[in-house]
């Protein structure tokens, strides 16, 4: 399967003009681009491995620290949205005092990635985005530097499933940060039936856990801030949603795994039928590729 280099080219230009806008505040739609088109070029960055150069490697480390940041200003912009929309006629107050704290947190974390972004850092991440974005233009098919990323975020996906085993509030976190890579892999496939068949239950898995997450976080600031008195109405409704979306993640996550592993089965066995079809030479030479992919 070849790389859909229009969605990496896109991906680019979209950072790059984020990037280029120099105001004082940052807008939550300004921090979600900078966010997620940092991550994904992060994604397409780690399909390089050695293949990347030393000036590749300095631009994913700067993506890096740009998305980490960006992400802990969305992580408080989500948490004040589902507050606002939890409707709890009582304490009023102490959800007014909450949205207080949150608040002040995301002008901290504001003021953070904007010092980051200072005009030498941005200089050079520009600089960095517009060489990668002239080599891809220069050479149309990457599918040989990155292999087929559909196919291997399936074994990808396989494999956290066998690693992970079931569920818990400890490690369902982990589980969609490691899901929203393999996501991000199987997108640089581009909107083929094939890759959208990978990519949308792990969107879904992305979203449900995401979802308990943001109540979660909200949840633990309201017990920070309100830990002293004996009960709080606040934090025990903040809980109760917290833990219902546990249990609508949890299904989600199932559902997604049978789809995602039943994919996976089946282009494990159309790739056995293809060996079986090939003369012995062929097919030993076929398998050592696809052994040698799967160990990269």
């Amino acid at each position: 399967m070849a790389i859909d280099n229009r969605r990496s080219l896109a991906l680019i230009k979209k950072l790059d003009r984020a990037l280029a806008m120099r105001d004082a505040k940052l807008p939550a739609e300004r921090v979600h681009q900078i966010r997620t088109s940092a991550r994904r070029l992060e994604a397409l960055l780690e399909t390089l491995g050695d293949d990347a150069d030393a000036r590749q490697r300095k631009l994913r480390k700067r993506l890096k620290r740009l998305r980490r940041l960006a992400g802990a200003i969305r992580d408080v912009d989500v948490q004040m949205v589902a507050l606002r929309k939890l409707n709890i006629k009582r304490e009023q107050e102490r959800k007014a005092a909450l949205m207080q704290t949150l608040s002040e947190m995301r002008g901290k974390r504001e003021l953070a990635l904007v010092e980051a972004l200072d005009e030498k850092v941005v200089r050079k991440v520009r600089k960095g985005l517009r060489r990668w974005r002239q080599s891809i233009s220069a050479e149309r098919s990457r599918e040989r530097a990155y292999g087929d990323p559909v196919a291997a975020s399936l074994r990808g996906f396989s494999s956290l499933s066998r690693q992970m085993g079931s569920l818990t509030t400890e490690n369902l976190h982990a589980y969609r940060t490691r899901c929203k890579r393999i996501r991000y892999l199987a997108e640089i496939g581009g909107s083929t039936a094939e890759a959208k068949r990978v990519v949308e239950p792990l969107k879904q898995i992305q979203d449900a856990i995401g979802d308990w997450h943001d109540w979660l976080t909200l949840t633990e600031s309201a017990e920070s801030l309100f830990s002293r008195p004996p009960g709080s109405g606040l934090v025990t409704a903040l809980r109760n949603v917290t833990d219902a979306k546990f249990v609508a993640a949890c299904r989600v996550c199932q559902d997604a795994r049978r789809s995602l592993l039943a994919q996976h089965r089946k282009m494990l066995k159309e790739a056995r039928a293809q060996r079986a079809s090939l003369s012995p030479r062929k097919a030993m030479a076929t398998a050592a590729g696809a052994s040698r992919a799967q160990v990269a």
